[in-house]
């Protein structure tokens, strides 16, 4: 490869990690970059990388990354070790299994020490704001990150709002350097639609509902999700409430907000825990409005999946979320029981609000493509291969 061709198409490292173990939201994220900039002509040259005592053929997914026969490069320590000596030391520098890149981009905060210009995306930093929510492993994200950013690494955020929170958390003056990049994401691909798990279909088959999708953590503000539709549910018998994701370290108070409704209240309340993609967007395509009213979010995907899928939003009026999915959701403050509850009625009984939103949320999603996700990331690799 030429010089001129090296500097239009810059050789990247990225972190498939999350490619190779059980998928999560920035599972899907890594894989839609991923995908977009295999893509993408005359795109960048891509070295994938995974961290990890296991090789890949050994986790839950696949032995290669998705869409190539090409096997990544295993960085072979345990990942807890990893975790535990970045977050102090500069060991083990992982330059000798990259050679050649000229950027490495760690796509889940996970920031190794290198001599390499690195990219680091930042998804949110609700570790930092609400460390209590934190578990150990995403405990140690902090130190990491902020390691990295001492040693000179870019940082990828996807919304404004994380920008202006990593400048307030991490450092006065790093947006005025041009070391922070907004970078939006795309809609991860929602797949054919799919069969609901057993009793899941026959209970929903012909009534209208509410969906939730998310894991139980206290962020997503689910027990308030619980109890605004108790304020609603008594005039409407006929309406359910869907809570679709894994469980989580909130799931006893989701199941205690549950218990608190009323008998034939409660009993429309479904926890139908974690989906598959075919049911996910079986869900979405049935339901008559997506409550998604988060405390904390960096970007979230669930409002642009339901505007993808012709289903009007209730939204959280903060923060990412407002920005993401605001122009055209139904917006909320999320710690008012009432005004979620109001927002709710509205879309329910009200056929144009409801087809208004539908309409604006067509035009809004449109916008959100991996493409452009992709042309972005393209021009901050060029930027750091050039500052070698």
């Amino acid at each position: 490869m030429g010089r001129e061709e090296m500097a239009e198409r810059p050789i990247v490292a990225i972190d498939t990690t999350p490619l190779v173990t059980m998928r999560t939201g920035i599972g899907h994220s890594v894989e839609g970059m991923w995908s977009a900039l295999r893509a993408m002509p005359a795109g960048p040259v891509l070295i994938p990388y995974v961290l990890g005592l296991r090789p890949p053929s050994q986790r839950p997914g696949t032995s290669h990354t998705p869409g190539t026969s090409q096997a990544p490069v295993n960085i072979r320590f345990p990942t807890r070790l990893l975790l535990a000596t970045w977050s102090r030391t500069r060991w083990p520098n992982i330059d000798r299994w990259l050679e050649g890149a000229d950027v490495i981009h760690a796509t889940n905060f996970v920031t190794p020490p290198s001599r390499i210009p690195t990219v680091v995306t930042v998804h949110d930093i609700g570790f930092v704001i609400d460390p209590a929510t934190a578990n150990r492993v995403v405990g140690r994200f902090e130190p990491i990150l902020r390691r990295a950013i001492s040693r000179g690494a870019h940082l990828h955020v996807t919304t404004q709002h994380v920008a202006s929170e990593i400048e307030e958390h991490f450092g006065a003056g790093l947006v005025a350097q041009g070391r922070v990049h907004v970078v939006p994401f795309g809609v991860p691909p929602l797949g054919d639609a799919g069969p609901l798990p057993p009793g899941i279909e026959a209970a929903i088959a012909g009534r209208e509902y509410i969906l939730a999708i998310g894991t139980a953590e206290r962020r997503k503000n689910l027990p308030r999700l619980v109890a605004a539709f108790g304020k609603l549910a008594g005039e409407r018998p006929a309406i359910a409430l869907v809570l679709a994701g894994p469980p989580g370290p909130d799931s006893p108070a989701v199941e205690a907000a549950v218990a608190a409704l009323p008998p034939p209240v409660s009993a429309r309340v479904l926890l139908v825990g974690a989906v598959g993609q075919g049911a996910r967007r079986t869900l979405l395509e049935g339901a008559t409005v997506l409550a998604y009213p988060s405390l904390y979010e960096g970007f979230g995907f669930p409002p642009l999946e339901a505007m993808q899928c012709g289903v009007p939003v209730v939204a959280s009026n903060r923060g990412a979320v407002r920005e993401v999915a605001g122009p055209a959701a139904q917006l909320i403050e999320p710690t008012d029981v009432d005004d979620l509850a109001a927002g709710l009625q509205l879309l329910i009984d009200d056929p144009a609000a409801r087809q208004s939103l539908v309409e604006r949320g067509k035009s809004h999603v449109s916008g959100f493509t991996w493409d452009r996700t992709a042309a972005g990331l393209m021009q901050v690799y060029r930027a750091l291969a050039a500052s070698r």
